[in-house]
């Protein structure tokens, strides 16, 4: 099998020296055999012995050079586990390898496989400087963590990780490693810093972005300005230079870093085709600066940004596929522009995250840093509402507590007790009790879902009512809730309910699977319209409680209605 590696990497380079990239069909199918091979043989077998795992990197890095993004991601998953077994062999891989499969996961956006590869290079290089062999690596090992740590949104870490990179690459009788490399890690270092240091207004901080620069000019001059990094700090300083004038109110500036950003833009395009990824991305970065530079409707020139955002939104999804990251972040910039602008994309029924029941901690801490970046308003559609509105349940409530603090609006909807639902009281739990259309009212007033969750629940709202005013709004709805639906300016999350006996949602966790969306999706798209009808639909507290004996009675006829005896 070795020999079908050895294959595929002369083949890889041949076409990279040849200048074909991205490859052709005929070579995708080559390598797509190659790949499918070395997936099905046993990683325990002689024909793929553990030091193949270096060269799965190196066959990784060049498929991703001819734009076969699938195949290099799949290969460099199958040499992170090489590395893996490799570990308890005689075979084990130092620190450079573990480092460069970590960069080729960053670069697929598999930030958190990322930084575990790099965490392991990282004790490895500390063992090895120990013994004087691995301590040039640590600040780039360093650097590199703090830049998946920046991309995950960790800004903390990011920053951390940025000054020990920085220590490392300044500690006394440190091997010298090269003046690219050197630059590299400074770059890396001084770009974390920019990225986490702005103002409470949203302004750049001055010093952080000078020795930003300083150090990205200074890359420039030892690796050219058409290399990958100088490239993607001057597209990074001039966009940050747009967000500052801004934030400053400095249109001028604003003006100077749109012209910067287009030239950059260009040079991108210029270096590797303008259906490259990192084209299309420079492309969308500045259709969108120059729509947000625009006025609102008076602006003659909104229609044409407008235009420009939703043909590169739609040029990046025929290139690239609807689910690759650049095409979502360009649909996510559409999907902000303000809704009384008419748009021809079509979005994609996208998911981002798939929980499934034993996820549930997990799901729990997203919701909850959903909750705490939202700052404006948050919907949601549950057939209870105990996880966020109860103070026992120790879920939601402290952080839907601190959204409101902070003068976030909540819109909620929960299940009237008294919809049709209520005729599948107690089947589930309790399948040997008759209800009937005498004792429903009465059977559903006595159970737990009833006493400890709807009463509590509409007690615990009139309080926060009390309290925050408008900000909190609780509406019941007359028809059957399917599912919990949380939505936020940013996405959503949706889980279906598995039963129909009210008795069994609430206070039983997840039982099905929940799935998590951006806005940037048709899936955010269609639960905001049946947010809003369901909204229309529903009534406040008072109005329930004003027509609660219709209600009933509405109830009592359809169990009446169900229980009839039933012709043949």
């Amino acid at each position: 099998m070795s020999t079908d590696l050895d294959a595929a990497v002369d083949l890889a380079e041949d076409l990279l020296l040849g200048g074909t990239h991205p490859a052709e069909e005929s070579h995708r199918s080559a390598f797509e055999r190659y790949a499918a091979a070395l997936e099905a043989t046993s990683l325990e077998s002689a024909a793929l012995p553990p030091e193949s795992a270096q060269r799965l990197v190196h066959l990784s890095k060049l498929l991703l050079a001819l734009r076969l993004e699938e195949l290099s991601l799949r290969l460099v998953r199958l040499a992170v586990r090489q590395l893996e077994i490799a570990e308890v062999g005689p075979y084990a891989f130092g620190a450079e390898v573990w480092s460069d499969a970590a960069a080729l996961l960053a670069e697929h956006e598999q930030l958190d496989q990322a930084r575990a590869a790099l965490i392991t290079g990282l004790g490895k290089a500390r063992r090895g400087a120990e013994g004087g062999g691995a301590k040039g690596l640590l600040p780039r090992i360093l650097a590199n963590l703090a830049a998946v740590n920046l991309r995950s949104g960790n800004t903390e870490d990011a920053d951390r990780w940025a000054r020990l990179a920085e220590r490392a690459l300044d500690e006394p009788g440190r091997p010298h490693t090269g003046e690219k490399e050197e630059a590299t890690v400074r770059l890396l270092v001084h770009w974390v810093r920019a990225a986490t240091r702005t103002t409470p207004a949203g302004a750049e901080d001055e010093t952080a972005m000078t020795s930003f620069a300083r150090a990205a000019r200074h890359f420039s001059e030892i690796a050219g300005d058409g290399h990958r990094l100088s490239l993607s700090s001057a597209f990074d300083l001039a966009l940050r230079a747009i967000r500052d004038a801004d934030a400053t109110d400095r249109p001028e500036q604003a003006a100077r870093g749109r012209e910067a950003l287009e030239i950059v833009g260009l040079h991108v395009s210029a270096t590797y085709g303008t259906e490259d990824p990192r084209a299309l991305a420079a492309r969308a970065v500045l259709a969108n600066a120059e729509l947000e530079a625009t006025d609102a409707e008076s602006d003659p020139g909104r229609s044409t940004a407008l235009a420009a955002l939703e043909h590169i939104a739609g040029a990046t999804s025929a290139v690239l596929g609807v689910d690759h990251p650049q095409s979502l972040a360009t649909l996510d910039s559409r999907a902000r522009i303000p809704a009384d602008l008419p748009s021809s994309l079509e979005l994609p029924y996208h998911i981002d995250h798939l929980y499934l029941p034993q996820d549930g901690e997990e799901r729990n801490a997203a919701k909850k840093e959903a909750l705490r970046k939202e700052g404006s308003l948050v919907r949601l559609i549950a057939h209870g509402g105990a996880s966020y509105l109860l103070e026992g349940a120790h879920r939601f409530r402290p952080v839907m507590l601190e959204a409101l603090e902070r003068h976030v609006h909540f819109e909620i909807i929960i299940s009237n007790p008294w919809n049709s639902l209520g005729v599948f009281i107690n089947r589930d739990l309790h399948p040997d009790v008759e209800v009937t259309a005498d004792n429903i009212i009465d059977h559903i007033r006595n159970s737990p879902y009833y006493r400890e969750t709807f009463v509590a629940v509409t007690e615990a709202y009139e309080e926060l009512r009390a309290t925050y005013g408008e900000a909190i709004e609780l509406r019941l709805t007359p028809m059957d809730i399917p599912a919990t639906t949380l939505l936020t300016s940013e996405g959503g999350f949706y889980e279906p309910y598995v039963t129909t006996d009210p008795e069994y949602r609430t206070n039983h966790g997840m039982k099905t699977f929940e799935v998590r969306f951006n806005r940037a999706t048709r899936l955010y798209e269609d639960s905001l319209a049946g947010f809003a009808t369901q909204w229309e639909l529903a009534g406040s507290l008072a109005h329930f409680r004003q027509f609660e004996e219709q209600y009933q009675s509405r109830l009592r006829l359809l169990m009446t209605t169900l229980t009839h005896p039933k012709s043949p």
